[in-house]
């Protein structure tokens, strides 16, 4: 089993790098090439827990800039998802059945909606688009991936994004997945992103 703890840099990573996506104002680069960039830092791993992080920053990143909020705020919002996400345990997916990357979506929402268990429309707004994410990734089914489901997870908050806050994201046209070499199990054809 992994040692979880040696990959808890990758938080500060993401969060170091989200915040110069923020900086620079990149509105060409999108969420699926943010996400993508941040999978590449060197040492990233296959399969981690920081991908139920790294699904909720990108989001907060491409929302906030739309909406002009300050890199204060969106460096608050960035510690607020990392410490939700923490709570979301390695192989969450197959333990509890609930992969970590579509409660990426939940924490993202429920961040940039203000969301708490109290809340009325917003916590149904929460709720669905983790719940639309988990049935689109039990479709395609397991084994684990955390690189398809984070491209899946986005494409559901990407759509979600817009109906529930009127904010548009760029499509992404096709997404074709570059890590199966380093996926043991990976489930080839049977994949949408995957590159022959």
């Amino acid at each position: 089993m992994a040692d979880y703890k040696e990959w808890d840099i990758y938080y500060d990573k993401i969060t170091e790098k989200c915040l110069s996506f923020y900086e620079i104002k990149n509105d060409d680069k999108n969420i699926w090439e943010m996400a993508i960039e941040l999978m590449n830092i060197p040492g990233f791993p296959m399969h981690c827990p920081q991908h139920h992080y790294l699904v909720s920053a990108v989001l907060l990143v491409a929302c906030r800039q739309r909406q002009g909020e300050s890199p204060a705020n969106l460096k608050s919002d960035l510690a607020l998802a990392e410490e939700r996400a923490r709570n979301v345990l390695p192989g969450f997916c197959g333990w509890y059945g609930a992969c970590g990357a579509a409660v990426g979506i939940g924490i993202f929402l429920s961040i940039i909606t203000d969301t708490n268990p109290c809340s009325d429309e917003s916590w149904s707004w929460v709720n669905n688009a983790t719940g639309q994410a988990l049935l689109k990734m039990a479709e395609i089914g397991g084994p684990r991936c955390c690189k398809r489901n984070t491209y899946i997870a986005l494409e559901v908050a990407r759509d979600l994004t817009e109906e529930y806050l009127g904010i548009v994201l760029e499509k992404q046209e096709k997404t074709e997945c570059k890590y199966t070499e380093h996926n043991q199990e990976c489930i080839k054809d049977k994949c949408p992103f995957y590159k022959a």
